[in-house]
């Protein structure tokens, strides 16, 4: 245990992505979903934080989290190397529907069920915005709750068809 280095993936356990990240990884190997979970890990690490640490992360983790996830190990592991996997693209959509949801007073997510980034979306605009809505299609949506609503933002996963998108913005206008 003592010299063995550790992989730490940051991301859903059940993913694809990182069930196949994890299936290249050779020794110990933990993923955890938060900063929250990563906190139960670290005393594992202990051997005076001299043990080789790898991070990284499933490409559609929260950066924000991703941050916290960083300062914590930074403080523990003195052998950590940090590859930030983190697509830009969802990056930048994650950064811009925060900003969307904040500025809204309905927000609407679109997305297949079982996609992570959509997922991820949903949690991060509902946080900025309590009245969000989690679609896949128009069908989804009861516009009669958004009635006497100003403001609505309207956000889609990476894989949302264009044409849903256009059908949910034609219909709430």
């Amino acid at each position: 245990h003592s010299g063995e280095s550790v992989t730490l993936i940051a991301g859903d356990p059940s993913h694809p992505e990182v069930v196949g990240i994890a299936g290249f990884c050779e020794g110990e190997t933990h993923i955890f979903r938060s900063a929250e979970e990563l906190d139960k890990i670290i005393p594992i690490l202990d051997n005076g934080g001299n043990r080789p640490v790898t991070l990284l992360a499933q490409t559609t983790f929260s950066v924000p989290e991703w941050e916290k996830c960083v300062e914590k190990l930074k403080k523990v592991c003195t052998k950590l190397r940090i590859f930030d996997t983190i697509c830009i693209a969802t990056e930048k959509r994650q950064s811009e529907a925060r900003e969307l949801a904040a500025q809204s007073d309905a927000m609407i997510v679109i997305g297949g069920r079982h996609s992570s980034n959509t997922q991820k979306l949903f949690e991060i605009c509902k946080n900025e915005c309590a009245n969000t809505y989690y679609i896949q299609t128009i069908k989804d949506l009861d516009l009669t709750r958004l009635k006497s609503t100003d403001n609505v933002g309207i956000t889609a996963g990476a894989s949302t068809p264009n044409n849903i998108i256009e059908e949910v913005q034609k219909n709430v206008r």
